[in-house]
């Protein structure tokens, strides 16, 4: 039995050694000899901070935010508690860099990285405009360590970089952390910008397509509009209702080679790319991903007059109407519903609310994309309203909504009816 018991003890602190990430890989400084030159440091469970920043709260607690954030990697990742529990990563914060130069500090391969940079059990920030955007590069570098450190490896750039923007985007309130959080509102995390970079380029007729996405980071440092890129398709899976469980699987695979080719097979390669364009179109703060994932039907013909309903809570919702490029086709709909802003809740039908407008057409009005693989029809929606007659660009389904703020849709309530019918000189 004694026998037993011990061999039993002994696989266990084997197996806890083998699977623990926690063994020191960091250069060890000289706690007396930084302080000379006026570095501090300041120390966490989780997180050795040294830096020639005054003391402050919004610095001092930075090893805390490391603390919280490690809690929610490891749940992220489906790593267990008793796995990080003694997990360590040395940081450096500087704003005098010649200083952590002078004393050797620095990282030995990239001593020229830009703002933040990670490797192994360390992690370099330079000093940063402001408190939040300071917090996320620490969350970023540090999501680098924490996959490096117990998945082996973070997967191609796009992956890799697109993961730690998303776990790196947060909210820190009262002590309380939030990952892979969604801002409401560019106040929220000045100086981060990713939204903002996206929206321009649509705007500009340059979004980046699903696989232009997939190879960045191949051979090249990133840019920070390609950063923006990389957090859009992660935060685009990560928080879909249909394929966010597909997404997160991708974690085991990241160490693999042909990840690129498995994440393609992983998902329908047509409604990715449909989605994706329809996500990159709408994309602002406050984005509701459950009442934005489009609603897909099969296509067939229009016939003579073909009717569909349209609910006020969704995002692009399929007619399953297959337009002819060239024909024309007659739009018709009707219904009352609620639209929900500021100021409070409006009854609106499919004309729109004209005393408010988003995205340049009345609140609440019924537009339409007719989808085609070759354009992004959901950039530039058709204005329909109660009716309407239009010829159709292009081959391709037709889909609808009603206008509203992809931050809003959650409040409006109720559905309209639309009806389609070809143009007799069609038939």
């Amino acid at each position: 039995m004694r026998l037993t018991l011990l061999l039993l003890s002994t696989c266990l602190a084997l197996a806890f050694s083998n699977c623990n990430a926690a063994t020191p890989k960091y250069r060890q400084v000289d706690d007396r000899r930084v302080g000379q030159v006026g570095i501090r440091k300041i120390v966490g469970r989780h997180l050795w901070l040294y830096t020639d920043l005054p003391a402050s709260n919004a610095v001092d607690e930075l090893p805390l935010v490391f603390d919280k954030a490690v809690e929610q990697w490891a749940d992220y990742f489906g790593i267990p508690p008793l796995r990080v529990a003694h997990w360590q990563m040395q940081g450096f914060l500087m704003q005098d860099r010649a200083k952590f130069a002078t004393l050797n500090l620095l990282p030995e391969t990239k001593s020229d990285f830009v703002n933040g940079y990670a490797q192994g059990y360390e992690l370099w920030l330079n000093e940063q405009p402001s408190e939040y955007y300071r917090r996320h590069l620490l969350l970023h570098e540090g999501t680098h360590g924490f996959m490096h450190a117990f998945l082996g490896a973070a997967g191609p750039g796009w992956y890799s970089e697109g993961m730690a923007e998303l776990l790196g985007t947060h909210r820190w309130k009262d002590a309380q952390l939030q990952l892979g959080y969604m801002p409401s509102d560019r106040k929220q995390v000045p100086m981060w910008g990713r939204i903002k970079l996206i929206r321009d380029a649509n705007q500009n007729g340059e979004p980046l397509e699903l696989e232009a996405v997939l190879g960045l980071g191949q051979r090249t440092a990133l840019t920070t509009d390609q950063y923006a890129w990389c957090w859009a398709l992660c935060k685009f899976l990560d928080t879909h209702p249909h394929w966010q469980t597909k997404f997160r699987q991708l974690k085991l695979h990241v160490a693999e080679r042909d990840f690129n080719q498995r994440f393609l097979e992983t998902f329908d390669r047509a409604m990715l790319q449909t989605e994706w364009n329809a996500f990159v179109a709408a994309l602002d703060y406050g984005y509701e991903p459950e009442h934005m994932a489009m609603v897909h039907k099969a296509t067939r013909i229009v016939g003579r007059q073909d009717a569909v309903t349209i609910a006020a809570d969704r995002g692009w919702q399929a007619t399953g109407w297959q337009l002819e490029g060239g024909k024309q086709y007659t739009i018709t709909a009707e219904g009352r519903y609620q639209i929900a802003f500021d100021q409070g809740p409006w009854p609106c039908e499919p004309g729109g609310v004209t005393l408010r407008y988003h995205a340049g057409h009345p609140l609440g009005m019924l537009l339409g994309a007719i989808h085609s693989p070759v354009d992004n029809a959901f950039s530039k929606p058709l204005a329909l309203g109660t009716e309407r007659t239009f010829e159709a660009e292009r081959d391709g389904q037709l889909y609808l909504r009603v206008n509203d703020s992809p931050a809003q849709l959650s409040d409006n309530q109720g559905s309209l009816q639309a009806t389609i019918a070809p143009k007799a000189e069609n038939r």
